[in-house]
């Protein structure tokens, strides 16, 4: 398909009927500078998610009919327009005035990257450190299965996919970056191969950060386009953890092979199982025990 001028503001929903008007008008301010289309696409939510944006004015209405996944949705929703930049936004973002437009201004300044993703805060206007993270490593898991990841939370060492201490102000290459707020330039997009669609939920963005790095143009984090996120609209807190745990596992079956693969695997078992050790203990937060009762569902990815 020949691309077309102006940017593609691609939102996959799943029962996120009171999350899309003000998402949608969100957009609309962070991105005035270009030519605008909005496509929702709809992973068979059981609400009124999508009649909540059936008729809108300037949105495509992609209906699943089945609740495919967000890689799956992300690549309909790409399938649905020809737009020369696509930013995928999720439905509890809140771009700010401004920052798509940010977004593809550093396309123009940068061109050497493949994914454009904007500093993301928390509803209190903390930093949201997940924008942006490491690829993973055995190290990482280590520190996951010890607990040292989260007895020195945003350490250097200890704590390696946060990256640090760093506050995500200044503009720089990163390894990994989040789908909840990113842009990428069409033909990009293609030449990766889109989202890889064995991915269910979660990680499939690291997967395409890791692919565009590969390639050598890897994902740039743009601190002048600030997005608001809620975090986890879609999912209970056990579910969602056990849905992150099933991605990992998913990219390290894909990426990994062997006794890496395997080893990353059981210290992703260690560190759910004593987390869910602890939580029984203290008697508080079930999201880890949730976790390590449906091992058996996620030990071996999507």
């Amino acid at each position: 398909m020949t691309a077309v001028p102006g940017v593609a503001v691609v939102v996959v929903a799943y029962r996120s009927a009171d999350d899309l008007g003000p998402c949608l008008a969100a957009v609309r301010a962070a991105c005035r500078e270009h030519p605008l289309q909005i496509v929702v696409v709809d992973n068979d939510s059981p609400d009124d998610t999508a009649a909540a944006v059936r008729g809108e004015p300037g949105v495509v209405l992609v209906e699943m009919g089945r609740n495919a996944g967000f890689a799956a949705a992300c690549n309909a929703g790409v399938a649905a327009t020809g737009a020369e930049h696509v930013c995928f936004v999720n439905p509890d973002s809140r771009p700010r005035p401004g920052a798509i437009d940010a977004l593809v201004a550093a396309t123009v300044r940068r061109p050497g990257h493949a994914l454009y993703s904007g500093r993301v805060v928390t509803t209190t206007g903390a930093l949201d450190p997940g924008c942006c993270s490491a690829l993973p490593s055995l190290w990482e898991y280590v520190c996951f299965a010890s607990g040292l990841s989260t007895a020195f939370a945003r350490s250097r060492w200890f704590d390696p996919a946060s990256l640090g201490a760093w506050d995500r102000n200044d503009e720089r290459a990163v390894p990994a970056v989040s789908g909840a707020f990113v842009l990428a330039r069409r033909r990009d997009l293609e030449e990766l191969g889109g989202f890889d669609e064995r991915y269910f939920m979660y990680s499939e963005d690291v997967d395409l950060s890791t692919r565009a790095g590969r390639r050598g143009t890897p994902p740039l984090l743009v601190p002048s386009a600030v997005a608001v996120h809620a975090s986890g609209g879609s999912s209970t807190s056990g579910a969602k953890t056990s849905m992150v745990l099933a991605g990992k596992v998913t990219y390290l079956r894909i990426h990994w092979s062997g006794p890496r693969r395997r080893a990353a695997v059981a210290l992703l078992l260690t560190g759910t199982a004593a987390r869910a050790a602890g939580s029984t203990m203290l008697r508080r937060g079930a999201k880890w025990r949730e976790a390590w009762a449906t091992r058996d569902r996620w030990r071996s990815g999507w």
